[in-house]
């Protein structure tokens, strides 16, 4: 109401300039959101990170009402590797950076919330899904959680939205089944999935 009272006031009488005009005010608002960036929001932790066996960290990250950097990066040297990472958040993002498990620009906070195509990009990676030219050239997570959709490891949805807790413990159960379809899980000897699949 405000803003139609400014509008009668400076002259703008017609339907069709108040249209314009409140098409112009909410083309200024978006590209000032756009400007300003817009972050994932960081989750206050529940409890400590489990950081020894990897049925502790799948039950905590299934609790979770979204996935935080620290848990899904241990989650994903875990299915990387075979094995637990047990040192501190910084070491193992370096060494996932030395891996090749995520982009080398990324500088994730621990408590950061993650969105799917974040997530998608690091399980095409751990399990060596490089396929199409856009991937090629990019690797930016749009094309890595299309890429997962493709093969059925990923659901519906958007690769923009961020992943519930329980979204990426499904997520790693078909990964990990999808490695050991395509002979790709070599020796390894953790188990992501939840006991009973």
């Amino acid at each position: 109401m405000e803003l139609l009272n400014r509008m009668v006031a400076a002259g703008v009488t017609s339907s069709r300039e108040r249209r314009r005009a409140v098409r112009c005010v909410l083309a200024a608002s978006t590209g000032l959101l756009l400007l300003a960036g817009c972050q994932a929001p960081h989750l206050a932790p529940s409890g400590p990170v489990p950081q020894r066996g990897t049925a502790e960290l799948v039950m905590y990250i299934g609790d979770q009402p979204f996935v935080t950097a620290e848990p899904a990066y241990r989650a994903i040297y875990a299915l990387a590797t075979g094995e637990s990472y047990s040192g501190e958040f910084a070491e193992l993002a370096e060494r996932m950076r030395a891996e090749r498990l995520v982009d080398a620009r990324w500088q994730h906070a621990p408590d950061r919330c993650l969105d799917r195509g974040t997530v998608a990009f690091m399980v095409c990676r751990a399990c060596r899904i490089r396929s199409g030219l856009n991937w090629i050239l990019t690797g930016l997570g749009r094309y890595a959680w299309r890429e997962l959709q493709y093969k059925g490891i990923a659901g519906e949805g958007s690769e923009t939205a961020l992943m519930s807790g329980g979204e990426f413990v499904g997520m790693l159960s078909r990964a990990e089944e999808y490695l050991e379809r395509t002979g790709r899980a070599g020796d390894q000897t953790i188990r992501l999935r939840p006991r009973g699949q």
